[in-house]
């Protein structure tokens, strides 16, 4: 989870110098929908809100083809498949609210809510 969060924030910092950033981790919808949608978190307070984080939720995670029911073992897949890659997100998402809890309009019960 620190890893993530460290290039979530890595990204930000070259987006906030003006560079551009391009991510794209090992198979292209674990690691890359984290980092990126972290990163978009930290620097919009859009995604900070209830409709910002359902977009952002739709459009990285949905619409990239993020493989929840073998990831999370609720679908067709192999044990190897299974990996907590959107609640670790959801934890990191936490991490966030924890230390900053006025710069977003959920709290961790939203949160919860998602990861159930």
């Amino acid at each position: 989870l620190e890893g993530v969060l460290l290039n979530a924030v890595m990204c930000v910092q070259q987006i906030v110098s003006g560079s551009s950033v391009v991510v794209h981790c090992t198979n292209g919808w674990d690691r890359t929908a984290q980092v990126v949608s972290l990163a978009m978190v930290m620097l919009d307070p859009y995604y900070r809100t209830f409709a910002g984080f359902q977009t952002l939720t739709q459009k990285e995670w949905l619409e990239s083809g993020h493989r929840f029911g073998s990831r999370c073992g609720n679908g067709s897949g192999t044990p190897r498949d299974l990996s907590p890659i959107f609640l670790q997100y959801l934890d990191a998402v936490y991490q966030l609210t924890a230390i900053y809890p006025l710069a977003f309009e959920f709290s961790s019960t939203y949160l919860e809510a998602l990861a159930n």
